[in-house]
């Protein structure tokens, strides 16, 4: 009986941090079923943990020792401000952090730091259940890298390429186009490498270095794994046509994955030679632990606060959606200006767009292919959430200036938009390095001056953030300023990012900052609805 009540102070921890992960099961359950996200490796994780664990687990006996509930009280708090934070804003990522933090806090406040040696590896691997969209910012390099090395080598076997962005075009016969998109750059490869090395890695490896080495590994494992999927769906595309390729490059995992497998095996097989045996376990029993008044009052004091804590949580007011009626319904004409709307066929690889006057007629169907027709690309279409609105118009001055203006606005799901830096360098184009400019009074607009490679000709392109109370040009004041409302305030805003681009005007210069004044001084207030243009500051 006294073995039992021993560890009962774990087995609450245990519990808390499953409650505290309800909320977002359903959430993760979707992300993990979500095709487009290509995360089918989150559910071997818990299996490898709970694998890691049982291997470690005469080590982890051996070492349960006295309590340690003070040490363990920071990740406790901590993790109790991340489940405030994703309980009241329904933020998955947040919730899953806390459950690992308290489930890191289990074993330190209940036996002690030794104990907390030996289970924190294969506690922090169940981090790797989260979404890895947060890592965009390494996509764009990746993709880049990935679609340069498959270009030079078609080119090097004789069959014609062109590298633009992150996409290779055919330059010959049959045509083919590739575009790599975010789940193609090799990052869910890469995190499941992370996974797998690091788990494989516990199970066969002695010593720090070696299991490092193996981890690290999953780098150039995970970026030649992808040059070849994107090589042999390349080379499909070439010999079958572009459906063909489609159908390959949907099943390469089946393909990649052994590649994957034997070099891991194999890498790690090599790291092994010279090692010595590891010794033997020894049986020694744990010293006798003192009283845990600590660990069960700590335990018992978030057993009895947590039903109230998840009651307030829980019934919190109704998330408010926040409406974009702010803004305009559409494009309006300026004086001066001839307006056009771009269009674009929605049938997949079909590459007909073409930009018409404004209140002609809408072409439909598609003049290439006899396909749907809409204002918003397939691409956009397909990579964007569904409740995502885009706007574009081309506004041409008498001069020859021509402005192609893009407004993204956001639905609940925060992937709807994005910095520019990541996609522009995707479609090909250089980048200067940012300019803030306050281009009107209250309109601060981040500007670059952008070419692509091999071209002399520099272009004009700005942008910013807004929302119905202001604008903003910082990422991460959008994105915190997003999450404190949806935890704080149980507010949805609706974020909104204007792109303006023109390909004879660069802003960084003089003259083109100049031309983008004077067209923002006539275009910005059309953006918004009567009466909802935010004061100048």
């Amino acid at each position: 009986m006294r073995q039992v009540l021993r560890h009962l102070p774990f087995v609450a921890f245990l519990a808390g941090a499953l409650s505290w992960l309800l909320p977002a099961w359903g959430e993760t359950m979707g992300a993990m079923r979500d095709a487009s996200q290509h995360m089918e490796y989150v559910w071997l994780v818990p299996v490898l943990a709970l694998a890691v664990l049982w291997a470690r687990r005469r080590e982890l006996l051996a070492a349960l020792g006295a309590p340690a509930p003070l040490r363990a009280l920071p990740l406790v708090v901590l993790a109790a401000a991340f489940f405030f934070l994703g309980t009241r804003g329904g933020q998955m990522r947040f919730l899953q952090a806390a459950a690992v933090l308290l489930l890191l806090a289990a074993p330190l406040a209940c036996y002690g730091w030794r104990a907390f040696k030996v289970a924190w590896f294969p506690i922090v691997l169940l981090a790797f259940v989260m979404p890895v969209g947060f890592l965009d910012n390494f996509t764009v390099p990746l993709r880049r890298a990935s679609v340069a090395v498959t270009a030079v080598i078609l080119n090097g076997l004789g069959i014609e390429v062109q590298q633009r962005g992150t996409a290779i075009l055919a330059l010959g016969e049959p045509y083919f186009q590739l575009d790599v998109a975010d789940p193609c750059s090799g990052i869910r490869s890469l995190v499941a490498l992370f996974v797998g090395t690091a788990a494989y890695g516990a199970f066969v490896l002695r010593g720090v270095w070696r299991r490092w080495a193996l981890f690290l590994s999953s780098v150039p494992i995970a970026f030649v794994g992808n040059i070849l999927r994107l090589l042999l769906t390349a080379l499909t595309c070439q010999l079958y046509g572009q459906s063909a390729g489609m159908v390959l490059h949907d099943n390469a995992l089946f393909i990649v994955a052994p590649i994957y497998a034997l070099c891991v095996f194999g890498l790690a097989d090599w790291l092994r030679r010279g090692d010595a045996p590891a010794p033997a376990p020894t049986s020694a029993p744990a010293a006798a632990a003192p009283a845990r008044w600590w660990a069960v009052a700590l335990v018992l004091a978030l057993a009895l606060c947590l039903p109230a804590f998840r009651a307030w949580t829980a019934h919190r007011p109704e998330t408010t959606y926040e409406s974009d009626a702010f803004l305009a319904p559409d494009f309006r004409p300026l004086a001066g200006y001839a307006i056009r709307y771009p269009w674009f066929c929605q049938t997949r690889d079909c590459p007909w767009s073409a930009a018409l006057e404004a209140g002609g007629e809408r072409p439909d169907p598609c003049p290439l292919c006899g396909g749907e027709v809409d204002r918003m690309s397939r691409a956009e279409r397909d990579i964007l959430p569904n409740d995502t609105q885009t706007r574009k118009a081309i506004y041409a001055a008498p001069n020859g200036d021509a402005f192609t203006i893009a407004v993204v606005v956001a639905g609940r799901n925060r992937m709807s938009i994005h910095r520019p830096e990541l996609c522009l360098p995707a479609q090909g184009f250089v980048l200067s390095e940012r300019a803030v400019a306050e281009v009107l009074p209250g309109l601060p607009m981040a500007c670059f001056s952008i070419h692509q490679k091999g071209e002399t000709r520099m272009r004009g392109f700005a942008y910013v953030f807004l929302n119905s109370r202001g604008a903003t040009v910082s990422n991460l004041r959008r994105v915190v300023g997003d999450s404190l409302e949806r935890s704080l305030r149980n507010r949805i805003q609706r974020w909104a990012m204007v792109t303006v681009r023109c390909d004879t005007q660069d802003f960084r210069t003089p003259e083109g900052a100049a031309a983008l004044r004077r067209f923002m001084e006539a275009w910005w207030p059309t953006l918004w609805a009567p009466g909802s243009q935010p004061d100048a500051r």
